[in-house]
This record gives C-alpha cells, structure tokens and sequence, in this order.
C-alpha cells in the first residue's frame, strides 16, 4: 500500500514540475523569505549577511520575472 501512495506521490511531483505556475510560486515565495530575512538580519546589525540575503532576494525575483514572461 505504501508503495502505491509513493508511486501516486512521485508521478503528482512529476506533474507539478512541468507547471509554470509552481516553480513562479516556489521563487515568488522564496524572493519574499529572503527580503524578510535582509530585514531581520538589518535590525541585528549583521550588515554581510543583509547584503547576501538582498542579491538572493533579488536573484530570486529575477528568475520568478523570467519565468513569468519567458513563456508567452
């Protein structure tokens, strides 16, 4: 029995990567968590790692813009 779920659990996954939408939603999210965490790392004056999580923010919203246009 299990090993149908996971074999239903890989193909779902399978499906899900080939959507645009997911990997738009994946980035998205993921370009907001390192905004946030520029933030944090602001207000604890670790001034390296605000800047290290500012370029992946702003990697992150780039490649979601890509995607988000590329496909048209």
């Amino acid at each position: 029995m299990e090993t149908i779920f996971a074999i239903g659990l890989c193909v779902a996954a399978l499906y899900l990567i080939t959507r645009r939408w997911i990997w738009i939603l994946f980035f998205g999210i993921s370009g907001l968590a390192a905004a946030f965490s520029t933030l944090a790392s602001i207000f604890h004056f670790q001034i390296l790692g605000a800047l290290g999580f500012c370029f992946l923010a702003w990697i992150c919203f780039v490649i979601t813009a890509v995607i988000a246009d590329g496909y048209k």
